[in-house]
């Protein structure tokens, strides 16, 4: 019975092997077709050079949006009664009718709104937007129903 199991393992370990040996082997892979058609000059054109289109949006991110004239120091946000006590006194309100020049921008402070000009560019901080100066920098307020942001720059 030794001699049946002996002929077996050689019998399975050379059908293996054969197996193997042929899944491991490189495919034989050749594609090849005839080209057709009528050759063609490859022509590139230059793209038209990019214009500026003017910036335009509106937001309590507005002055971030300039980082060439305005710098965001802080940023508060919350519900109205819990970051009030962090405004600034109404003595440092920027009074509407304002216009003031940083770096490049124009900066107009309305009754509610305020408007910011760059160049072509022209976005708002939206109702009700408030301005302050204290100690040389700008705090903008910007209430939105219950909430209020408060920005440093």
């Amino acid at each position: 019975m030794f001699r049946y199991y002996l002929i077996a393992t050689v019998i399975v370990v050379a059908f293996g092997s054969i197996v193997f040996a042929h899944r491991m082997a490189p495919p034989d892979l050749r594609i090849s077709a005839a080209a057709t058609g009528t050759p063609t000059v490859e022509q590139h054109v230059a793209e038209a050079p990019a214009t500026a289109r003017p910036f335009t949006g509106q937001g309590p991110w507005v002055l971030s949006a300039l980082p060439d004239c305005f710098d965001e120091q802080s940023r508060v946000r919350g519900p109205f009664a819990e970051v009030e006590a962090k405004l600034p006194r109404a003595a440092y309100r920027i009074a509407p009718g304002t216009t003031l020049r940083v770096g490049a921008c124009t900066l107009v402070v309305r009754a509610q709104d305020i408007w910011v000009e760059r160049g072509p560019d022209r976005l708002r901080v939206p109702p009700q937007a408030v301005l302050y100066r204290t100690a040389g920098r700008l705090t903008l307020a910007v209430r939105s129903g219950h909430e209020l942001e408060i920005r440093r720059y």
